[in-house]
């Protein structure tokens, strides 16, 4: 079965798969960058190569950003273990974004899972261990590696009960195969370990519940707390300062009303408005849309020096929103109402009640917190209205709420030692 779908997806895929990458690169700016990034691929690879020392090389895939922020706890442990780590990616956000600390840590783009293409990666690093960081397999890539006996992991394997491709009979085989191919999937919960379970049918790779990196690295970035130099001459700690953290257009139109209306009676009331991309056309957008809003005076981050009290700032800066979260008495995550919720784990770290819409699912860490009692949904304007001011007057009760985020990171620490214990 292996060899024949490696037939049907190189005559089919491959060609069907180049084909869609150029025709969307039309009409999406990171698919584009993608693809004219990826025509030097193999020299840039060449030079983070080089700068290794003469040691084994671990292979981490991300597909984009969210992936790799999982994979640093796994990728400093390697590191302690004496391994060369190599970040390959799909997506520019996660290229773009990962920071190389030290000569024994490198980046590459991945590339398009051709047969030869994937054939050339390999030969190029001679890495002894790949891992997936929760999806994102290439058939071509895992069919060459296992040829090579090169160890193939998944961490933070999360099964989606919901993802018909598990049961649709030819897509699933496909995917089945791919799957039995691996050596280690390291999943989430119980849950995630007897589904993936009863799906191999005890065929391929070992299943073990080890947990979610994710929760360790959001525990480690907590310490970075220091704003210094943000807001100069704006003493924070006398408001009550409401981080919007990611948010989109639809999060503002049901948010930005709330917050006019509250101004009325909290005066001390300072928020952090985060647009998701702070492009100068969005935030002009926010702008305007503010003139509907009486009571909101507000400000951009980079004119900030200008600052005459407005009550709401706009970060047009990119990179520092797990700071901000670190002094919010309140916040809310966008994403819930466009494509899905950002990461609602970075402020609730920080032990305060969070606000997010979740009618676009894309994870269960909203449903994580509103078990511990710390997140609150919101539904429209009104009911958003009503729990912001309630939060906003009682001091004790905002953190009563905000306390029980403490027992989502209770079992965090750790993981990421125990997963690369077990493969290396």
């Amino acid at each position: 079965m292996r060899d024949l779908w490696l037939v049907v997806y190189n005559l089919l895929g491959v060609p069907a798969m180049w084909l869609f990458f150029k025709l969307y690169s039309l009409f999406n700016s990171k698919v584009r960058e993608g693809l004219k990034e990826r025509r030097d691929l193999f020299n840039e690879l060449s030079r983070s190569l080089s700068a290794f020392d003469n040691k084994k090389t671990v292979v981490i895939h991300s597909s984009s950003l969210g992936e790799y922020q999982q994979s640093i706890p796994l990728m400093d442990q390697l590191l302690k273990k004496n391994y060369n780590v190599l970040h390959s990616f799909f997506s520019p956000s996660g290229y773009n974004n990962c920071k190389l600390s030290t000569k024994n840590v490198g980046k590459t783009y991945l590339p398009l899972d051709s047969f030869g293409r994937s054939k050339k990666f390999l030969d190029a690093i001679n890495p002894e261990m790949l891992i997936f960081m929760r999806y994102d397999l290439w058939y071509n890539l895992l069919y060459h590696s296992r040829k090579r006996k090169i160890r193939l992991v998944v961490a933070n394997a999360r099964f989606d009960e919901k993802d018909r491709t598990w049961t649709l009979p030819i897509v699933s085989s496909f995917k089945m195969t791919m799957y039995r191919m691996l050596d280690d999937v390291f999943v989430i919960d119980d849950f995630d370990a007897e589904n993936y379970k009863r799906i191999l049918d005890g065929h391929g790779p070992r299943v073990v519940r080890a947990g979610d990196s994710k929760f360790e690295r959001v525990y480690q970035t907590a310490s970075v707390k220091n704003i210094d130099g943000i807001f100069p001459g704006i003493d924070m700690k006398r408001k009550k300062v409401f981080v919007m953290g990611s948010s989109w257009k639809e999060d503002e139109d049901v948010i930005l009303p709330a917050i006019d209306k509250a101004l009325k009676y909290n005066a001390d009331l300072l928020t952090l408005l985060v647009p998701h991309e702070p492009k100068p056309t969005k935030i002009t957008a926010i702008e305007k849309s503010l003139e509907d809003h009486l009571n909101i005076r507000s400000i951009r981050l980079s004119e900030i020096e200008n600052y005459t009290d407005e009550n709401l700032i706009i970060i047009d800066k990119m990179g520092i929103l797990s700071r901000l979260y670190s002094i919010a008495y309140l916040s809310y995550v966008g994403g819930g109402l466009k494509t899905g919720l950002h990461n609602i784990l970075e402020p609730a770290i920080f032990n305060m009640p969070i606000f997010f819409a979740n009618e676009v699912k894309n994870s269960d860490e909203d449903e994580i917190l509103i078990e511990n009692g710390c997140g609150i949904v919101v539904t429209n304007t009104k009911q958003f209205y009503r729990r912001f001011r309630e939060l906003l007057s009682d001091t004790r009760l905002r953190d009563e709420i905000g306390s029980k985020c403490k027992e989502v990171f209770s079992n965090s620490i750790g993981i990421a030692e125990s997963i690369v214990n077990k493969i290396t």
